[in-house]
C-alpha cells in the first residue's frame, strides 16, 4: 500500500484515512475507525464531488431478493459507491465490492439479535460503515497469537469496523439501524 507523497495527497481525504487505517489492521486484528472525513458513497452528498442529489439513490445488490435484503432506500448513492470500491481497490491491491446494504425492517431479523456469521469460506475480510443508527458488534476469532478472542464495540453513524478474515459477527441493539458491508478479498483468493 505505498504511493508516492504526490499522489497520496491528490486522492480524497476519506480514502487516505481508509486505507492508513486498514495498513494497521489488515490481517490482524478487529479495529473501529473514527473518521475525521466523511465518505460520499454513504451518507450526505457533497454536491462539489460534481454528483447531484437526485443521483442518490436505492442500493440494490445482484442476488438480493424482493424482500429489501441488500437495499437501503436514500443516503447512498450507487455512483460514488462504486467510485470508492474502484479506488480502494486501487489503493489496496485488494478486490474491494459492495456485499449489501441492510436497514432494519426491510429484512427479516434484521434489528433482533442476529446469529452468529462466519465470513464465506473465512477468506473475506469485512469493511462494516454504520450509515445511520448504532450497532453493538461482537466479534470472534483467533487473535494474532492463534488463540481464541473477543471484540465488542458500538458503532455510530459514519463510523467503520474492520473484521479480519475467518472472524465470526452478530450485530446487537440495531432496531433503526443501517449499515454498509464491504467485502476485500486477496486478488490471488
Amino acid at each position: 500500500m505505498y504511493m508516492p507523497d504526490e499522489a497520496w495527497e491528490r486522492e480524497p481525504p476519506h480514502l487516505r484515512e481508509i486505507v492508513l487505517f486498514l495498513s494497521v489492521h489488515l490481517d490482524r486484528t478487529p479495529g473501529v475507525l473514527w473518521p475525521e472525513y466523511d465518505n460520499p458513497a454513504f451518507g450526505v452528498v457533497d454536491d462539489t464531488d460534481g454528483v447531484d442529489g437526485d443521483e442518490v439513490d436505492e442500493v440494490v445488490v445482484e442476488g438480493a431478493d424482493d424482500t429489501g435484503a441488500g437495499s437501503a432506500g436514500g443516503g447512498v448513492c450507487p455512483a460514488q459507491v462504486d467510485r470508492f470500491t474502484a479506488e480502494l481497490a486501487s489503493l489496496t491491491g485488494l478486490s474491494v465490492r459492495l456485499d449489501r446494504v441492510e436497514a432494519a425492517g426491510a429484512v427479516p431479523g434484521v434489528g433482533a439479535d442476529a446469529a452468529w456469521t462466519g465470513q464465506p469460506g473465512g477468506r473475506e475480510h469485512l469493511l462494516i460503515h454504520q450509515i445511520a443508527g448504532a450497532v453493538t458488534w461482537q466479534l470472534g476469532g483467533a487473535g494474532e497469537s492463534g488463540r481464541p478472542e473477543s471484540f465488542q464495540c458500538r458503532l455510530l453513524p459514519g463510523e467503520l469496523l474492520y473484521v479480519p478474515a475467518g472472524w465470526s459477527r452478530r450485530r446487537l441493539g440495531a432496531p433503526r439501524a443501517r449499515y454498509a458491508v464491504i467485502c476485500l478479498v486477496s486478488k490471488g483468493d
